[in-house]
């Protein structure tokens, strides 16, 4: 991540501004140091994911999460665009919180699916007042549709918001959310994902980084834990900041 800010935010500009004086012979340096920067948002969303089933208090995960991308919102305004307020494009946070908002409502849903089913199979007529006298099978459908709905608003909102990656970041989280309840093999999850992002090939690498991936989780402090919230906006005001500075316009 921070490979392809420093190519988006310095790198960029310095050859679009400077080319006469010879920084055009930087830009197949430039286009190396982005194609390895897409092989972040794919780690991104397969952790949060992870993290949306270890986290012991989900409103606080999406709370940092929102506090994340407000913060974040001016320094990446200013590294990529050099002003304060622009509508046209909003950080990664952004996503990620649209996201986790959408598979904590799948959430909810399959936790009403699983006890309905349970119920079912128990007893069909309590299942049935259950499901508000309705068949157990239109419930499923009723669910199902809800499901959908719920997907295509988060689809939506990241698209109007016109968040990091648009629909697709929040497709991608959505995936990785599925295999783990359906018990899909990783290999097959990534594969889907990286078809999802086909229009952006060099992601495999971060799809790749995701397999080796064995399901452990070291103990870490507090510190350890923001770091990572706080890492996002500050080296996005450094690169904003030196941007303005030298290569403002």
């Amino acid at each position: 991540m921070l490979i392809d800010h420093v190519a988006l935010a310095l790198l960029w500009p310095a050859i679009t501004l400077n080319a006469a004086e010879g920084y055009d012979s930087w830009h197949s340096v430039y286009r190396m140091l982005r194609n390895v920067g897409r092989t972040a948002f794919p780690i991104f969303a397969f952790l949060l994911v992870e993290g949306f089933f270890h986290t012991h208090n989900r409103k606080k995960y999406l709370g940092r999460l929102i506090f994340g991308a407000l913060i974040s919102e001016i320094p990446f305004n200013m590294a990529f665009y050099t002003v304060l307020f622009h509508n046209r494009h909003q950080n990664v946070f952004w996503t990620l919180s649209v996201g986790f908002f959408v598979i904590w409502g799948m959430e909810e849903l399959y936790k009403r699916y699983e006890t309905g089913w349970k119920l079912m199979k128990k007893d069909k007529k309590l299942a049935y007042a259950a499901a508000g006298g309705r068949t157990y099978s239109a419930y499923h459908a009723m669910m199902c549709l809800l499901a959908a709905i719920l997907i295509l608003t988060g689809w939506l909102a990241a698209t109007i918001l016109r968040t990091d990656y648009r629909g697709y970041g929040v497709l991608l989280i959505v995936l990785f959310y599925f295999s783990r309840h359906a018990g899909v093999s990783r290999m097959l999850t990534c594969i889907g994902g990286y078809l999802l992002f086909s229009w952006e090939p060099y992601c495999f690498g971060g799809f790749l980084l995701i397999l080796f991936y064995n399901g452990t989780r070291k103990p870490r402090g507090k510190v350890f834990q923001y770091f990572f919230y706080l890492f996002y906006p500050i080296h996005l005001l450094i690169l904003g900041l030196t941007r303005m500075i030298f290569w403002a316009g």
